[in-house]
């Protein structure tokens, strides 16, 4: 059962870790119709929109570590689908959606999902060329939501409540957007993170060429880029891309967490004014690019710079925070130009790539296949499997044997190996009819003005970003001033490493899941489509995507048999009395009987209030979705109960306060309990 922990979930969870034209047109806001001639003061369109997007909050396995302990019991901050439209003013036809979803990652079915119901409701106006979803890569949110194709677990199964919740809400961020589409200007500005990561695989990076290595000061990408959404009113908020694997929330934790990323976009959200109340409130995407070797635990042993999980996730959001408000407030150079997209379907499982980019002859990728060290998970960030680790190359006849008898997984074939060599295979994903994951990768290179997006379902090294970013900017003409990758966007393929680190099958080498050439094919597929865009000559995608849609086996959320609370207590009332007086920099701790928030996903309504006592009334303070609070739900005496967690900033208003709960019950009924009354003071002595 441990090996089944470890890696049964390599697909779904671990690292392992989608008309006629005038009623497209009659689709459109108002806003949109007739503002041609303000095109040349603001060339595009553009508008935001925000949803919740958490996943069920007790009993479900969260993404990215694959450990089978690591299972949900409450939420520290909510995940977010935060949208951006960008519509050419002058040529309505001519857009470009961006989603950055607190998601580990994006099923190319949603994807799929999303873009069906925009057209829906639009028509044509919104396809998979014009739509790029990327997620932040949240090892804190919970899994579930891959489109299956295996009945062994071997993929994360497949709970069709989460993923319709998460497609629901990421396509309502997009209708929001749609809605307030108006007239504005994009600024672009960049810079430079400091002390925001190191390279976890600095090992494996030291293998890249020395004239290459030289050719920049440092091991990992400390660029930032952002964009700033100006309207007719104002801000309307900003996407940046920055390169940190947000694992900063260990596999210890146990709450949803949107980590680093997360606490960036609420804090700045919070400090423009959003309350998550409206539909025009300012969004502030943190938005993920090349961190495929970068871990925020700086000190390489699962740990960074705070004493804690949590205050390293802050300190690793507030690093970026800083230099994306600077970014944003000194942001005066605007996008000006067309905006275009080029986009292709590679099949990878036997893609032939030329020696342009080989350097080698003609070689070709491998079907998809996870080796040894990708079990053995990434050291610096707390290590997987015991049975495994990193740089393993050799094949083990009991190691084999064990996880077929365990999980079921098929046995590796001769030529598969030698194609991937020299990983150790662990699964082999890519044969089989149909095979165990899709080999069908979805790549767009697209233009907002002078900003080239670059966007891949993969996880991409620093080297091997470098490299692609190269590879785009060659064929583009001097138009093409700004570059982003975006990283984990329509699709998840595992990670893109140089050959020079995969030889050394660390983890991300043993991620990488078509084997060596998997860098150089991606450069060719990005060079054909940058050259399209260049010459505006079309794409012809005529491969269609394998949609297992349908197909999957949906397993019911996890139901819990629990008692009513003892003693003749009601759902909401409090399990013990409340202190009557606290600090600031105390936590306020109240206890409630409750209901298991999943058994009735994917209602997910606030479960905490903590109010402030004013003239005018009570006011609200605090919610589940601010940094300072966290909820858990525990069993006791075979009933639920919620503890409701508030740290009290240091700045907080003296006063009385309380502290409220909601929920639903068993029948989906809502209930609600409040604390007593307790009053904030300063400590005596100070």
């Amino acid at each position: 059962m441990a090996i089944r922990g470890a890696v049964s979930r390599w697909l779904g969870s671990l690292h392992l870790g989608v008309g006629l034209t005038m009623l497209c047109v009659l689709a459109l806001p108002e806003p949109v119709l007739g503002q041609q001639p303000h095109h040349a003061q603001t060339p595009y369109l553009i508008g935001r929109g925000m949803t919740d997007i958490t996943g069920p909050a007790v009993g479900m396995p969260l993404w990215g570590f694959g450990r089978p302990d690591q299972i949900s019991e409450g939420i520290h901050i909510r995940q977010r689908s935060r949208a951006f439209i960008t519509v050419q003013a002058s040529d309505a036809a001519h857009r470009i959606v961006f989603v950055s979803a607190d998601l580990g990652s994006i099923d190319h079915h949603m994807t799929l999902e999303v873009v069906e119901r925009l057209q829906l409701r639009y028509g044509k106006v919104y396809t998979l060329d014009n739509v790029i979803i990327s997620a932040t890569h949240t090892h804190a949110g919970p899994s579930g939501y891959w489109q299956s194709r295996t009945d062994t677990g071997l993929d994360g199964r497949h709970f069709p409540e989460p993923f319709d919740a998460i497609v629901a809400g990421i396509t309502a961020s997009i209708v929001q957007a749609h809605e307030d589409l108006q007239p504005g200007n994009i600024l672009i500005n960049t810079g430079r993170v400091a002390d925001a990561g190191v390279n976890r695989s600095a090992i494996a990076y030291q293998e890249n060429p020395q004239s290459e290595r030289d050719r920049y000061g440092e091991n990992t990408n400390t660029a930032m880029t952002l964009l700033k959404f100006v309207g007719r009113d104002g801000t309307l908020g900003m996407i940046n891309w920055y390169a940190l694997h947000p694992t900063a929330m260990n596999y210890y934790n146990r709450l949803i967490s949107g980590d680093h990323k997360g606490y960036a976009s609420l804090q700045m959200e919070k400090s423009e004014g959003t309350r998550y109340a409206s539909t025009d409130e300012f969004v502030a995407a943190f938005a993920q690019s090349d961190p495929g070797d970068v871990t925020p635990n700086t000190n390489l042993d699962n740990t960074g710079p705070g004493e804690t999980d949590v205050e390293t996730t802050a300190i690793m959001g507030q690093r970026q925070l800083v230099v994306a408000q600077m970014l944003f407030d000194q942001a005066e150079e605007a996008l000006a130009g067309v905006i275009d997209v080029r986009r292709l379907y590679v099949d990878l499982s036997d893609y032939a790539v030329g020696d342009d980019f080989t350097g080698a002859g003609t070689q070709t990728t491998c079907p998809s296949a996870y080796g040894y060290s990708f079990a053995g998970g990434s050291t610096e960030d707390g290590g997987g499997h015991f049975l495994f680790s990193e740089g393993m190359t050799e094949q083990s006849v009991w190691r084999d044997w064990l996880i077929r008898l365990i999980i079921g997984a098929p046995k590796w074939t001769e030529p598969v190996k030698t194609c991937q060599r020299p990983k150790a295979i662990l699964l082999e994903t890519g044969t089989g009819s149909p095979p165990l994951q899709s080999q069908i990768r979805s790549i767009t290179v697209a233009r907002i003005g002078q900003l080239v997006l670059l966007a891949l379902p993969a996880e991409v090294t620093t080297m091997a970003g470098r490299r692609l970013r190269d590879t785009v900017m060659r064929e583009l003409g001097d138009w093409a001033e700004h570059i982003v990758l975006v990283g984990y966007a329509n699709g998840y393929a595992g990670y893109i490493t140089t050959p020079e680190e995969y030889g050394l099958q660390q983890y991300e080498g043993g991620h990488t899941l078509h084997g060596r050439w998997t860098l150089p094919a991606y450069q060719q597929i990005v060079s054909q489509l940058a050259q399209a865009l260049e010459s505006g000559a079309a794409v012809v995608n005529e491969l269609p995507y394998d949609d297992w849609r349908g197909q999957s086996v949906g397993l019911a959320l996890p139901v819990s048999a629990t008692k009513p609370p003892p003693g003749g207590a009601e759902l909401g009332d409090a399990v013990t009395p409340m202190a009557a007086r606290y600090a600031p920099g105390d936590t306020v701790t109240a206890r409630f009987w409750s209901a298991n928030p999943t058994d009735n996903f994917p209602k997910r309504d606030n479960s905490l209030l903590v109010e402030r006592k004013t003239a005018g009334g009570w006011r609200g303070v605090a919610d589940d979705g601010d940094w300072t609070t966290w909820v858990r739900w525990q069993l006791d005496a075979q009933a639920y109960v919620a503890e409701l967690n508030w740290a009290i900033p240091q700045g907080a208003p003296l006063g009385d306060y309380r502290v409220s709960h909601f929920g639903f019950d068993t029948t989906g009924s809502a209930f609600s309990g409040t604390s007593s009354v307790f009053t904030i003071a300063e400590e005596d002595g100070r």
